[in-house]
Formats: structure tokens, C-alpha cells, sequence
């Protein structure tokens, strides 16, 4: 016998609302790590930023991380392309306001392809931005990040990766809430980096792991032949 009609519209309501209190909880997450300067370092130090490079910097939070590294690093040229409408805005007001000329800051394109033509940057970084797609995601991302890069650019990607303790668990256990279970468990499993071999990424060597309480975020160090 089927259950009352009131008693499934019921459980679709409490479905909704504890998947949005999730994502509120995971926004939350997202911000703290962030903000956590410890494990940017390793993305700095794998980057390498030289003089002339003109890098990418992909993802939501790229814009105030891609202001970072250009007053850092004031030779290189940096284009940021992030998500969030609100955060370019705030970016484009900081880079006026403080005189900045070696950093772009973009709205990201909408689809599977960027709006920059092939082999237009040597280097990329991308944080946070696969262990939440599904698997063709995360391969088109791949792919569409190694059509950017020239011959012999090297992408840099900071992400979660397998975790070594329960509190670790804790972030991708959200994504998996959020996004399923194809998004997480390749990160939960640690075989996440396969895509970037799909795409046609080599030499692909974990640069660092470091644990951020809720989650372990490892620096991934690829080239484009």
C-alpha cells in the first residue's frame, strides 16, 4: 500500500530542507578553508610563478587569491576567472582602487569551454573545483584546462583528496550529500587524479597533502606535452 500523498509531500519538504541547511554548512566550510593561508603556501610554492608567465587562476575564490599572488609576484600576469558575480565585482573594485596591472579579473564562462583560445597560458591553477562534478565533469574540466595551457604548461590543481582520519571525511561526505556519490568517492578514494591522465595531463605527482580539519587538501603538479 502506498503512503498517504500528505505523508510523501512531507518527506519531500524535510528532504529540501536538510539538503539546504547541507549546502549552507558547506558554503560555511568552503569560506574557513578559504581562508586558511597555511596550505595556499603549497599552492605558491608548486606554482612558481616567474616573471613573464602568464597564468590562469580558476575557481570560486580566485579573484582575491589571483590579487594575492599579483602584488606577490609583480612581473607575472595573472587572469582570474571565477563563478561568482559578486566576488569579480569586488575583485575589479579592489585591482581599481589599489592600481594593480597585472591581474585580470573574469566572470566565468558558462558550459564546458572557456573563452580563451588554445595554448594561451603557461600555467593554470585550479582550487576546489573537481570533487564537486560528477566524472564527466571533472574530465571536461581537465580537458578544457589542457587546451588552455601551451605545450609544456603545468597545471596545478589544490583539492580534497583522500582522507587519513574520520574528521577528514567530513567535508566530502557533505559533497556526496550535495553532488552524489560520482563526485565524491574519487576523491574519497583518492582516484580522483585519473581524470587528469583521461585528459591527457603527464608527469601528474602529488606536491603536498595537508590536513584542514574537516577535509585534506593535496597539491597536484601536471604537464601538458
Amino acid at each position: 500500500m502506498s503512503p498517504p500523498q500528505a505523508v510523501v509531500g512531507l518527506a519531500r519538504v524535510s528532504n529540501r530542507i536538510r539538503l539546504g541547511f547541507a549546502r549552507l554548512l558547506y558554503e560555511g566550510f568552503f569560506d574557513v578553508v578559504m581562508s586558511d593561508r597555511s596550505w595556499q603556501e603549497a599552492v605558491i610554492d608548486s606554482l612558481a610563478p616567474r616573471a613573464d608567465d602568464r597564468i590562469l587562476d580558476f575557481g570560486a575564490g580566485s579573484g582575491s587569491m589571483a590579487i594575492m599572488l599579483a602584488l606577490r609576484f609583480p612581473s607575472t600576469t595573472f587572469v582570474a576567472l571565477d563563478p561568482d558575480p559578486s566576488s569579480v565585482a569586488k575583485a575589479v573594485r579592489d585591482i581599481t582602487r589599489r592600481h594593480i596591472e597585472n591581474v585580470q579579473v573574469l566572470a566565468e564562462t558558462t558550459g564546458d569551454r572557456f573563452s580563451f583560445g588554445t595554448g594561451s597560458f603557461d600555467k593554470a591553477v585550479s582550487v576546489l573545483t573537481f570533487h564537486d562534478r560528477s566524472p564527466d565533469e571533472k574530465y571536461r574540466l581537465a580537458n578544457e584546462l589542457r587546451r588552455i595551457l601551451r605545450r609544456g604548461g603545468t597545471l596545478h590543481v589544490a583539492d580534497y583528496d583522500k582522507p587519513t582520519n574520520s574528521n577528514e571525511h567530513r567535508i566530502l561526505k557533505f559533497t556526496e550529500r550535495i553532488s552524489g556519490p560520482a563526485a565524491a568517492t574519487p576523491h574519497l578514494n583518492g582516484s580522483w587524479t585519473g581524470f587528469l591522465v583521461k585528459a591527457g595531463f603527464v608527469g601528474i605527482r602529488r606536491q603536498s597533502s595537508q590536513s584542514v580539519g574537516i577535509g585534506r587538501i593535496s597539491v597536484i603538479r601536471a604537464r601538458k606535452l
